[in-house]
């Protein structure tokens, strides 16, 4: 039950809550110069950036688009309808067809139909569309006295007719307790173009499952409305790559920890000869969860499949990568200013290594790194087109790159260099 449920799975470390652990993770605060570096707004959209996403409006029906022309294809798709009657409050039905017609923003429906658009470029309607939202400031009510400390939040999505990311699904967890506090499908208030089920395995028959069992948030906004009942401006929310999370919500925050960032700031400190390890397995929550933690996501432990994401099972191991780093990127940690210095952040005191948790199943000795690999692999042939493995040093044909990354000997390197980075 949400707000009340403790994410059982033992896979997941203990961080209680202390002010050593506070401000161990308040080293990787986004600084508010980088947001826009990494994609996440500060303010509002100007007009301009609105004219961009949506080029023309129509005055009569409201309906907006992003590349109106003439084609019979585009008259269909965005048909000037309108309700000439009203729309009766009691049980929504339309004075002029007696009916119950469903309207999108940006895509209205009606009992009148118009031969073409009455298009202008000046419409609130968009605006709306696009108003993104600070958090308030904590509101305290019978349960709940203060805002959470930290949060660890992820988002399914799907795409709407204009291929933007649509939100669909959210989970909030509580980054000290596990307390699961909001983990609902969220019934899109927009027309859905694709709903990407491959990716998170949610269908159009869950999203109307759990409208009709009263379980699902109605829209974005009250999803939004959701999160500001656990999260005020100094709540730390981290995310793995979040800024279509934050899109989708429409949400502004000053105080976001976002766990790929954190892998490039740490490059940016001189750890030279480990620039590639992640650029050659990728910085996605999946790659970086298990070489860095040693935990494997999206694995078929959910109810979703094998590959498949679950937002759950994603934020808690956005949360996990948090804690890692935490405990394992002791003494400084390097921020670029605005003239593209690098300065340094001292870290708070040092945390007891026996508080910290290590989800390394597997230490390797502490010995040298093994010697680089220059040779070619036995497999090369004439003609053949190659990767190179920046882990192991060695040339893989292109063929066999995804049994090599499963290879002992590069799975063992890589957690090697893990440890002596975090070391």
């Amino acid at each position: 039950m949400p707000g009340v449920a403790v994410c059982p799975s033992t896979r997941w470390s203990e961080f209680p809550f202390s002010q050593e652990h506070e401000r161990s993770l308040k080293r990787f605060l986004l600084p508010r110069e980088k947001y826009r570096r990494y994609g996440y707004r500060t303010g509002k959209f100007s007009e301009e950036e609105l004219l961009h996403k949506h080029e023309a409006y129509c005055k009569r029906c409201d309906a907006f688009a992003l590349k109106p022309d003439g084609s019979l294809a585009y008259k269909q798709q965005l048909q000037c309808r309108i309700h000439p009657g009203k729309k009766q409050q009691q049980d929504q039905i339309w004075s002029c067809c007696r009916t119950t017609t469903i309207e999108y923003p940006g895509q209205p429906s009606g009992c009148r139909v118009f031969s073409r658009h009455d298009w202008t470029t000046n419409s609130a309607l968009p605006q709306k569309f696009w108003d993104l939202h600070y958090t308030p400031q904590f509101k305290p009510s019978g349960q709940r006295k203060r805002a959470r400390k930290a949060v660890s939040l992820d988002c399914e999505m799907a795409t709407n007719r204009f291929d933007h990311p649509e939100l669909i699904k959210l989970t909030l967890i509580d980054f000290f307790t596990k307390e699961v506090l909001i983990d609902d499908i969220v019934k899109p208030l927009v027309k859905i173009k694709n709903m990407i089920t491959h990716i998170h395995g949610i269908t159009y028959k869950d999203i109307i499952s759990a409208s009709n069992a009263s379980t699902a948030i109605l829209g974005r906004d009250a999803a939004r409305q959701k999160i500001f009942e656990f999260v005020g401006p100094e709540t730390m929310v981290f995310v793995h790559g979040g800024t279509n999370d934050f899109l989708c919500l429409r949400w502004l925050h000053p105080a976001i920890v976002d766990t790929q960032e954190i892998e490039s700031r740490v490059k940016r400190i001189g750890d030279d000869e480990l620039d590639g390890w992640l650029d050659d397995e990728g910085t996605g929550l999946e790659a970086m969860c298990r070489l860095i933690t040693g935990i494997q996501i999206r694995s078929g432990r959910t109810k979703y499949g094998n590959g498949v994401h679950d937002s759950l099972e994603d934020a808690m191991a956005c949360r996990e990568l948090g804690i890692w780093y935490a405990g394992n990127l002791k003494g400084e940690v390097g921020v670029e200013d605005a003239k593209g210095e690098v300065n340094v952040q001292q870290a708070p005191t040092a945390i007891p290594a026996e508080s910290m948790p290590n989800r390394l199943e597997t230490d390797p000795p502490e010995t040298d790194p093994p010697e680089p690999i220059t040779s070619l692999s036995p497999l090369v042939k004439e003609g053949l087109q190659f990767w190179d493995c920046k882990v192991c040093n060695l040339k893989v044909p292109k063929v066999a790159e995804q049994v090599h990354r499963t290879e002992p000997s590069h799975l063992a390197t890589l957690l090697m260099l893990v440890q002596q980075k975090g070391g």
